[in-house]
């Protein structure tokens, strides 16, 4: 696995822990996969700019209603 792949995987990983501790149990892995993954190949600071987002609004990911 090249460095930075193992680097950016390393700070989603980090990205997830912060949005679990920080919404506790309105945490959902659905609505966090899709807000990253709705993002498709894009720069590490836009993910975690994302992430970000995903927790200021308490967890609401693109689809709200599959949540």
């Amino acid at each position: 696995m090249h460095f930075t792949m193992i680097g950016c995987k390393l700070a989603i990983v980090r990205a997830r822990e912060k949005a679990e501790k920080t919404l506790g149990a309105k945490f959902n892995v659905r609505a966090f996969h899709d807000a990253v993954l709705e993002l498709g190949s894009a720069p590490l600071p836009v993910v975690t700019a994302r992430i970000d987002r995903f927790i200021a609004e308490h967890g609401k990911g693109p689809s709200p209603d599959m949540e």
